[in-house]
């Protein structure tokens, strides 16, 4: 029998090979591991907007959950909101977004629900479902305030309470727009040198900052675009020291990034008083030298063109359909201001205000679309305007004011359709103008604010 013989090995090799062999188990190991951990932890939410418990929040609030990883947007999302809420969700890159139809109701508690299941592009899932609530601020109500130095100033006030002024500026804020989701407010702000800049400040009257310089010239009326990440504005030359400002033109402003640029292409093209429809599409603006009010589509630049030559801007339907807009109409023995309906798709217009030489004018059409306000005089009598209404086929006008010694301003809805905000003044007295609630059921009026213009609903 012949013995057998050990086999020689390399011992370095031996420990070589064992080293990367427990490295492999391990790198195994730890990323059966992480998935087991991933599969328990599942994919993390990194904001809710409206926050957890937060208050105050706009009737316009539209909700947002914004997840650590990019998630499969072809997954539907289960949404719960109580009381129910309906409207359109989508995706915007990580972030699910909730876009409701109508307005919030005021000071009302939404809780919102998110149902597990999602799944991100790793294959994290959502485990457990994203619950919160938030709650509806009750109306409030911007103006320009005549402070104590007689200044104009920005100021928020709610009904049946003592206004808050939320600027304290050296110079006269003239005009502002108040942003879609009601957190910020655009403004002008006056120069020494009879110019005006843009600014930016927050609802709470925090974060005031310069928009955009705008020496040289006055920037002014800011609109913004439903997206809430622009604005329109009227930019006019200051040729000299106490002249008049040049012709307006319009531009757009950038408010994150602060690019500003002409918004047509011959950046000579005049333009003022821009309102953008609700869809976004298109922007309306009256054009001073052609006598119109003018349409244009921001995607196929389409223009609709309308005459019009009362200076006045048009008023756009909840639905985008529709413009309202006001004409001057020039009888043998008298002068009126008509009321007009402008359809885009088909390019019919429609009288509105009927036979009678009234002088009408700032048509509104109501949040439900049933009910168009705007404000009336009568022909040849030294009266004020008065609030009326009517259907937007101009059928059952009737008047909701009759004070002929009280002029009232351009009427504006309150979102729920049941009240209009506006603001009067006596013809006879050199008292302040005041704003005004009017309750279109009961016809029941409340003023809210003295010494103020340009009243428009905080939403």
């Amino acid at each position: 029998m012949i013995p057998a013989t050990p086999i020689q090995t390399d011992s370095r090799f031996s420990r070589f090979d064992q080293v990367v062999l427990l490295t492999i188990v391990s790198t195994l190991l730890l990323t059966a591991l992480l998935i087991w951990r991933g599969d328990r932890v599942g994919v993390r939410v990194e904001q809710l907007i409206p926050t957890d418990g937060a208050v105050q929040i706009s009737s316009q609030a539209v909700m947002r959950v914004t997840f650590a990883q990019d998630m499969l947007a072809n997954r539907a999302a289960q949404i719960t909101i109580d009381p129910p809420v309906e409207g359109i969700t989508r995706w915007e890159g990580r972030t699910l977004v909730f876009e409701p139809a109508t307005a919030l109701q005021p000071e009302t508690t939404y809780t919102v629900e998110i149902g597990a299941g999602l799944s991100s592009q790793q294959g994290r899932l959502l485990l457990e479902p994203v619950r919160w609530t938030f709650q509806t601020s009750r109306p409030r109500v911007v103006y320009l305030r005549y402070a104590d130095d007689e200044s104009t100033q920005l100021a928020i006030v709610t009904p049946g309470q003592s206004p808050q002024q939320i600027t304290n500026a050296p110079f006269d804020v003239l005009n502002y727009a108040v942003s879609p989701d009601g957190l910020s407010i655009a403004y002008t702000l006056l120069r020494a040198d009879g110019g005006g800049d843009l600014w930016l400040i927050g609802t709470d009257g925090q974060n005031d900052r310069r928009l955009l310089d705008c020496g040289g010239s006055t920037c002014s009326n800011p609109v913004w675009h439903p997206d809430g990440r622009r604005v329109v504005y009227e930019r006019r030359n200051v040729l000299a020291l106490g002249a008049p400002p040049g012709p307006p033109r319009l531009w757009w402003l950038d408010v994150t990034g602060g690019d500003t640029v002409a918004v047509f292409e011959d950046s000579q093209w005049l333009g003022l008083l821009a309102s953008f429809s609700p869809d976004g599409q298109w922007l309306s603006y009256v054009s001073p030298l052609a006598q119109e009010v003018q349409a244009y589509n921001l995607e196929t630049g389409q223009t609709f063109l309308i005459q019009s030559r009362t200076g006045e801007s048009a008023a756009w339907s909840p639905d985008s359909a529709y413009l309202f807009f006001t004409e001057a109409e020039v009888l043998p023995d008298t002068f009126s201001v008509v009321i007009y309906r402008a359809t885009l798709a088909t390019s019919e217009v429609v009288k509105l205000s009927g036979e009678i030489p009234y002088t009408d004018g700032w048509p509104v059409l109501s949040p439900d679309g049933q009910w168009l306000a705007f404000n009336r005089k009568a022909p040849n009598e030294a009266s004020g305007k008065q609030i009326w209404l009517m259907h937007p086929d101009g059928s059952e006008a009737r008047p909701l004011t009759s004070e002929v010694t009280i002029h009232h301003g351009p009427p504006q809805w309150s979102a729920d359709g049941q009240s209009l905000l506006y603001q009067q003044y006596l013809l006879a007295a050199a008292g302040e103008p005041a704003i005004w609630l009017l309750n279109v059921s009961t016809g029941e009026k409340q003023e809210i604010a003295v010494g103020g213009v340009q009243p428009v609903w905080l939403p």
